[in-house]
């Protein structure tokens, strides 16, 4: 299987384990899982993986998983493993969600980086996609305060997605974490306000 908007997965070592989201790097069939110590993973036959796949959804499978050194510069991690998808188990059609267009200054905060600036390029029902020249920590959580129709709302996000830009700045795809009450509601409103030239 192909896999080719898939940046992070879920991780189960065990039935009763609770599960380890660790980044991912597909190019054409290699799937590589991305570990910042050795023993992060450990070499199996057979493990349970979720895939999160922007186009294709959720791919619940069960892989072979082999742990080596990282010799590539261009992968940022010291560990990596070899992943083999051996059967899919379940695919979660991914859901097409409204998505608007933006340039929006904001200021996000997270644990590691207090306060600091980015520029929202897009938003959906799902998530966010932003610029900033503060280097984030993959799969770290951040949060924002933004006003989708009359309430401002503290938002939560996880980021999921990075890319890193020749000027220096990098890029986040961030999927939303814990709607405060009504927030949901007011996101698609508000995107459907834009999508109909209401607000701008």
């Amino acid at each position: 299987m192909v896999l080719n908007h898939c940046t992070i997965c879920s991780v189960y070592e065990t039935a009763d384990a609770d599960q380890k989201r660790i980044p991912v790097k597909c190019a054409g069939e290699q799937i590589l899982l991305l570990l910042k110590r050795e023993q992060e993973l450990s070499d199996t036959v057979n493990i349970r993986i979720d895939f999160f796949d922007s186009e294709i959804g959720c791919i619940k499978a069960h892989c072979a998983v082999v742990v080596r050194s990282n010799y590539d510069p261009s992968i940022p991690a010291p560990w990596v493993a070899d992943c083999d998808i051996l059967d899919v188990i379940e695919i979660v059609e991914a859901r097409r969600s409204l998505r608007s267009n933006m340039e929006k200054e904001t200021i996000f905060s997270s644990p590691e980086q207090a306060e600091f600036g980015g520029i929202i390029q897009n938003i959906s029902e799902g998530g966010i996609y932003f610029i900033t020249r503060t280097k984030l920590q993959y799969d770290g959580i951040l949060e924002f305060s933004y006003c989708f129709v009359e309430t401002e709302y503290r938002m939560k996000a996880l980021i999921i997605r990075e890319e890193v830009f020749r000027d220096g700045r990098f890029g986040y795809g961030c999927q939303f974490l814990e709607f405060p009450k009504g927030a949901e509601r007011d996101i698609k409103r508000y995107l459907h306000m834009r999508q109909s030239g209401r607000v701008w």
